[in-house]
């Protein structure tokens, strides 16, 4: 029992070694995702502020062709009331005249504040523009970094988890899968290697037997260990694994 103590201790030594490389093949993909999202909104947003830029540059021209009409109908309206013969006529061509002379105020109106939001448009859009160039090559920049990266923490990793694989296969099958469980904890530790009445993991005041019984645990010999031959903590439930089992007791003097 005593070399399956130590196998459990070694493994969770290993994993914790290994957490924070873990912890970067992790986040640095999620980093580097994340910023080409935000390149992809900043895209987004650029072609929908083009299509709306040419969507305004449209109607500016349709209403500019308009206003060209409205000025022909103008002077065509003002030959019209120069040849009038009666009184009535006069009127009418007058008050012909006079509507399209609004009607062309109004386009000109329109036209102006058409091509001021125009104007507007287009300074958003050169400033759209230039913060797209500006994340795509910071992403390209923090992508091949963090690419690197990833590189060096995977070559760094495997350095630290040589001989995991064996110290696995040591262990019981519940035992390994009951730890992986217990691994996934941000507040416990899954393997406590105790020192003294004191539970590592949870800091909780162990009972007297129980420190007594994790002392001697590895004197115990079964022909085939199992989960119910390994001790737990009471509060947390973390494997409690005594300290002579992962380092050698000093000599007696």
């Amino acid at each position: 029992m005593r070399d399956v103590l130590t196998a459990l201790a070694k493994l969770w030594k290993i994993d914790d070694a290994a957490k924070g490389y873990d912890e970067e093949l992790r986040t640095l993909p999620e980093k580097i995702a994340a910023m080409r999202r935000d390149v992809d909104m900043l895209e987004g947003l650029l072609t929908a502020e083009r299509a709306q830029v040419a969507e305004a540059e449209a109607l500016k021209a349709s209403r500019a062709e308009d206003l060209v009409e409205r000025r022909e109908a103008l002077s065509r309206a003002k030959s019209k009331a120069s040849r009038s013969r009666t009184l009535k006529e006069s009127d009418a061509a007058d008050r012909e005249v006079e509507a399209t002379r609004r009607t062309i105020a109004d386009r000109e109106r329109e036209i102006t504040t058409l091509e001021e939001t125009l104007n507007a448009k287009r300074g958003t859009l050169e400033a759209r523009e230039r913060q797209l160039e500006e994340a795509k090559n910071i992403a390209n920049e923090e992508t091949t970094a963090a690419e690197a990266r990833l590189a060096e923490v995977r070559v760094a990793r495997e350095t630290v988890v040589v001989g995991r694989d064996e110290l696995v296969e040591a262990l019981p099958r519940r035992v390994v899968k009951r730890y992986e469980k217990l691994r996934t904890r941000d507040r416990f530790l899954p393997v406590s290697i105790v020192t003294g009445p004191t539970c590592v993991s949870c800091r909780m005041t162990l009972p007297a037997q129980l420190c007594i019984e994790v002392k001697r645990a590895g004197e115990k010999s079964p022909a085939k260990p199992d989960i119910e031959d390994f001790l737990v903590c009471p509060q947390c439930h973390a494997f409690l694994v005594h300290i002579d089992f992962v380092e050698p007791p000093p000599p007696s003097v």
